[in-house]
């Protein structure tokens, strides 16, 4: 029977591989509940779930969206040049009156110093909810916040757009990312980069808790301009079929998902459609090593007790190179149409879906979102493989452009910077600069004639963008003249947009 193959499956892997680490926070709805690590207005986080019954959730780390190792046949140009910014510098406006925001987890840069940045100010919003303290510079807390990642992001803003007011901001997951947010509102910041995904908040559908921070955002002005990810080649999905009657997901066709990992650690979340009915269905998961020995195991039991998320998290301890398999369990199964959905951070799909490969915050409607086209050879390169392709999980068109990335940045040398991490503050600097030739353009107006400007290619068939690559195109400001023009007042540039829009979609043809 299959729960006697289940807890065969189990027993196998007990106890768990020496190293295996349990999700890093736990968070309770409570600001004020005793013994938290840190606290927001909204809730706590906690070491381990709360022994007084207090419901609780697992808030997982983010991810930073930045791509190793590719620096074979690294070549650098400007990223000005490939951005077209300048002729914009040269004609003075270089971002100035604009109030630019980083977002990130990694402030530990050992080779650089954000006082080199000119920065305006700084925010640390795990040591206070306000976020008022500031950030002192290479603190860590916790390993994921090892690493030169924001001031590499930020590096690039200041690049882009030199006489921005810069701030950088310590958010490391979904507590601080919500106060981050509450400061950014407070600060009139005009624009947010965000090179970070988060991950099994919800569906990827644009509802959940980073898509409410989002709209709060909006709604007081403040555009979110974020990765896509890097996660095109480490996502597969499919609703449940089990063709066999055996209890597992069919998978890729032979009762599971082949995934291609290297020696290490590596992290698979599967998850599922129930986010607001959660416990309807319970699924297990575990994976098998290229000798078909389990090596990594997720029985979460989703609908008991105090905690309930459709998700399971599996950390696996690859000790060899080589093909593994992800097998996907249904211990109680409510819906034959259950959406499965698999992320393999740090591993690669064999077969992968690349559609649909975005997490949050950009699924988020509101969000400006952002994937990497390779600088060398920028006008003619196509998205880069790892970037991730929209639409949402409820069909809105993502990512809105695309911006150079395989940059140089002082924190990562010659090695260059890689990923949608590098073409989002790219892209976030660039609206800044067009800010700053009009005072009167709101951040979303400015980023909506980035969109008309893109460069795309003479295939596409809607010129406002739904190329699930790459939204409108590549980001290049273009030669200032009688076709670059403002938006008027904030209120009534929604004609002057639609010329911009035209402007843009022949140039895109023509480019």
């Amino acid at each position: 029977m299959l729960w006697i193959w289940l807890l065969t499956e189990a027993l196998a892997v007990w106890p768990p591989p020496d190293g295996e680490p349990a999700p890093l926070f736990v968070r309770v709805e409570d600001p004020d509940h005793p013994g938290a690590l840190m606290r927001s207005e909204r809730a706590s986080l906690l070491e381990a779930p709360p022994e007084d019954g207090t419901p609780w959730t697992w808030e997982d780390p983010p991810g930073v969206d930045e791509e190793v190792g590719l620096v074979r046949g690294y070549a650098d140009p400007s990223l000005r040049e490939a951005l077209g910014v300048d002729a914009w510098h040269a004609a003075g406006f270089r971002g100035q009156g604009v109030r630019v925001a980083v977002f990130d987890v990694q402030w530990s840069g050992v080779e650089a110093d954000p006082a080199e940045l000119s920065v305006d100010g700084t925010a640390d919003c795990w040591t206070h909810p306000s976020c008022e303290a500031s950030m002192a510079p290479h603190t860590i807390r916790f390993t994921h916040e090892r690493g030169a990642h924001g001031l590499g992001c930020a590096e690039i803003v200041r690049d882009v757009a030199p006489d921005a007011s810069l701030y950088l901001v310590r958010v490391n997951g979904r507590t601080t990312f919500e106060s981050a947010v509450d400061w950014a509102i407070r600060h009139d910041i005009d624009v947010v980069s965000l090179s970070m995904s988060f991950f099994n908040a919800s569906f990827y559908d644009g509802t959940g808790p980073y898509a409410d921070a989002v709209r709060r955002l909006d709604a007081a002005g403040v555009l979110l301009v974020t990765s896509s990810g890097n996660y095109a080649r480490q996502h597969w999905s499919a609703p449940w079929s089990d063709g066999d009657g055996d209890g597992r997901h069919d998978g890729d066709g032979d009762n599971g998902v082949a995934l291609a990992l290297s020696p290490g650690r590596r992290t698979v979340y599967v998850q599922w459609d129930e986010h607001f009915s959660c416990g309807a269905s319970d699924l297990d998961a575990i994976v098998l090593d290229p000798y078909g020995d389990v090596v990594a195991r997720g029985f979460e039991r989703q609908g008991e007790g105090d905690t309930c998320s459709p998700v399971e998290r599996l950390t696996v301890e690859a000790a060899v190179e080589g093909t593994y398999t992800l097998q996907i369990l249904a211990r109680r199964l409510a819906s034959a149409f259950l959406e499965v959905d698999v992320l393999a951070t740090g591993g690669r799909v064999v077969e992968p879906v690349v559609t649909e490969s975005l997490a949050d915050p950009a699924a988020s409607p509101e969000a400006f979102v952002v994937g990497a086209v390779r600088a060398a050879g920028y006008r003619d390169n196509d998205v880069e493989a790892f970037s991730s392709w929209g639409p949402s999980r409820a069909g809105v068109p993502k990512p809105d452009v695309a911006g150079p990335d395989g940059v140089t940045v002082e924190v990562y040398g010659t090695n260059g910077f890689f990923g949608t991490s590098a073409s989002t503050p790219a892209v976030a600097g660039a609206i800044a600069v067009v800010m700053s030739r009009d005072p009167e353009v709101s951040p979303r107006q400015a980023a909506n004639m980035l969109r008309a400007w893109a460069l795309g290619t003479p295939t596409d068939l809607d010129p406002l963008g739904s190329d699930p690559r790459w939204g409108a195109g590549r980001v290049r400001l273009p030669p200032l003249g009688d076709g670059v023009i403002g938006c008027g007042s904030k209120g009534s540039g929604g004609i002057v947009l639609l010329v911009v829009a035209l402007l843009g979609s022949l140039r895109r043809r023509t480019a």
